[in-house]
């Protein structure tokens, strides 16, 4: 049914599409008006999962593509991806903080800065990691959060540090009352947004559609 669809008209028809919870909140409303306008016929149907369910998933057939951080270790060869977009880190402090009249933060910087970060099982908590592993800043380990809101309202009770994705600065995001949010100098620290879907799957056309709207509708470009 899939295939007669399109066949007959390949930008229409319902579309699953998963995103992660760092990235869903931040993104959609940025790009959700700009595919209703370009693909008008399209019904998106939208998810939100961590990485390792929404590989699951699409594995099955339950979604058509999955929005997450690449690469994707755990992705195998059934499966095809696209980068959409590069997005630099934020480090988040609180008011008052040392760091907080600065103009831009350097990674150096967070040495002996308590770190907190997301619970396992998300890959911000793993990239945010990654990029403090050679700053001496230790985590803070009676403390893990469940959402990037969350991180947001530690780092405005003065407890302690977080970096934040860019996406999630901008707008009303960027003026959370007690934090100040920080660019790092260049290079600066980014992750890779992507997209994932089987390679085997019958809206190939529909989802290259869907991925140029989502690079071009985050504000940040297409990525080399």
């Amino acid at each position: 049914m899939a295939l007669a669809q399109t066949w007959r008209d390949p930008l229409s028809g319902p579309l699953k599409l998963a995103l992660l919870p760092t990235v869903g909140p931040y993104l959609l409303p940025l790009v959700v008006m700009r595919i209703r306008k370009a693909l008008p016929r399209v019904e998106l149907m939208l998810y939100e999962y961590q990485t390792e369910s929404m590989l699951e998933r699409l594995e099955k057939g339950e979604l058509d593509m999955g929005i997450l951080a690449l690469p994707v270790s755990a992705a195998g060869e059934a499966f095809a991806s696209r980068i959409l977009y590069e997005e630099p880190f934020m480090l988040a402090v609180p008011e008052g903080h040392r760091l907080s009249a600065r103009s831009q933060a350097r990674v150096a910087d967070l040495e002996g800065e308590t770190l907190l970060l997301l619970e396992d099982g998300h890959c911000l908590r793993d990239q945010a990691l990654a990029v403090c592993a050679r700053s001496g800043i230790h985590e803070r380990t009676d403390f893990r959060a469940t959402s990037i809101e969350t991180l947001r309202q530690m780092v405005a009770a003065g407890v302690g540090v977080t970096l934040l994705p860019a996406l999630a600065t901008q707008g009303g995001y960027g003026n959370a009352k007690g934090v100040v949010v920080l660019p790092f100098q260049k290079p600066a620290p980014l992750r890779r947004i992507g997209a994932v879907w089987r390679k085997s799957s019958a809206r190939l056309a529909l989802i290259g559609a869907v991925c140029e709207q989502l690079s071009r509708g985050s504000g940040l470009g297409a990525a080399r």
